[in-house]
């Protein structure tokens, strides 16, 4: 039994939610939203706030020091709205319009990952109100500049304030299964060269975004992309493109610049993706440093946790006492990007409220059932790992 559980207060972690998307936090612009994360943070039973200059937060309730420590983990920006309405205004509305059975909680932020990080907050107001007595420590971290790769990442979150996780449980959306794999990603820098020109003397000239189109149509039509048994076809798309000169009318441009976007998997190697965009490129009669040049901007690796992770098993019981039923082992096929924030040797799975399909989208939302489960499960996960168990001898 769980006597957390009975203190978990279903329109707490509601309200809370709606509050954070509230607060815009697009990514590199957390501050406003790091300050209400102090705030709620301490209101909720945290007894030691920290965050950084990079506006990462750490909310942090002392065991005694003699059992296990946990760490959830949620991110705390998200993308730009977009042209998604009302994207700060969260509304409780029928998830059928949306293609999501019963009520949802929609906004920028809704299911990545505002959701379940109110879920870790709330958390503490359980234990506060039974008057728990902590063993190990609970901690809940609040991860700035994910979305733009600016992330220093955990572990030196970790040393800085001398933060000891047994175990790490992340927050990004798996629609309440517990996730253990993710694909890699590459993202490629893409220049084409042409050659400026006056208007009305294109003979003379070369129009760098039409040979950018056509570089993309070479390497959309001539790549192949492996597959993967789990994950299926790895996914390549263009996510941006502008010219040089910018805003120009008066000239023709001799630069455009892409950005190319590559999943990967465990036999691949970004550098030889790479080659082999070159090496099409070059067959299809574009001439590296003439007409184009590529550059690896940043990737982050396949993850997969250890399938005996103690901490799976400890979730499942977790899971299967809040539900009365058993959780299934998932992965994400979006870009979460574990392995190249979490570099560290402690157990990590991913357990969240929603679908990673409707993140970034217009249509974000999370399903309040959802995050309410979420939120008991994360409390009585953290009950048992930092009430009852005991540190090893």
């Amino acid at each position: 039994m769980s006597k957390a559980l009975e203190f978990v207060d279903e329109q707490l972690v509601i309200d809370l939610t709606k509050r954070l998307i509230k607060t815009p936090s697009v990514s590199g612009n957390e501050n406003k939203l790091r300050t209400l994360l102090a705030i709620e943070m301490t209101k909720a039973g945290f007894t030691e706030v920290k965050y950084d200059e990079n506006n990462n937060i750490v909310g942090k309730m002392p065991g005694q020091g003699t059992g296990k420590t946990l760490l959830l983990a949620s991110y705390i920006d998200t993308v730009p709205p977009g042209t998604m309405e009302d994207a700060f205004n969260p509304k409780e509305i029928d998830g059928s319009k949306l293609g999501t059975k019963g009520k949802v909680i929609t906004g920028r932020g809704a299911v990545d990952m505002k959701s379940s990080l109110a879920a870790m907050i709330c958390v503490a107001s359980a234990f506060k109100r039974t008057r728990s007595r902590l063993k190990g420590d609970f901690i809940v971290v609040g991860l700035a500049n994910t979305k733009s790769g600016k992330n220093l990442g955990i572990k030196k979150l970790i040393d800085k304030f001398e933060l000891a996780p047994d175990y790490i449980v992340v927050g990004a959306p798996t629609n309440l299964n517990i996730n253990v794999s993710h694909p890699g990603q590459a993202i490629f820098e893409v220049l084409a060269k042409g050659k400026m020109g006056n208007i009305g003397y294109q003979e003379v000239s070369e129009n760098a975004i039409l040979k950018m189109n056509r570089i993309i149509s070479c390497l959309n039509e001539n790549i192949n992309l492996p597959k993967d048994k789990l994950y299926g076809q790895a996914q390549m798309f263009f996510s941006s493109i502008i010219s040089n000169p910018v805003d120009a009318t008066h000239s023709i441009p001799d630069l455009c610049h892409s950005l190319l976007v590559r999943q990967y998997f465990e036999n691949e190697d970004p550098e030889q993706i790479k080659s082999a965009i070159k090496t099409t490129l070059s067959k299809n009669n574009f001439k590296e440093g003439v007409d184009f040049l590529i550059n690896l901007r940043r990737h982050f690796r396949p993850f997969k946790a250890p399938d005996d992770s103690e901490i799976i098993q400890h979730l499942s019981k977790a899971f299967e006492l809040v539900t009365k039923k058993s959780t299934q082992i998932g992965f994400w096929k979006g870009a979460v990007n574990i392995s190249e924030i979490f570099k560290v040797d402690t157990p990590i799975v991913g357990f969240g409220p929603g679908n990673e399909k409707f993140a970034n989208t217009v249509n974000e939302h999370v399903p309040i059932s959802q995050l309410v489960t979420a939120f008991k499960v994360y409390t009585v996960l953290a009950e048992k790992i930092c009430v009852q168990l005991k540190a090893k001898a």
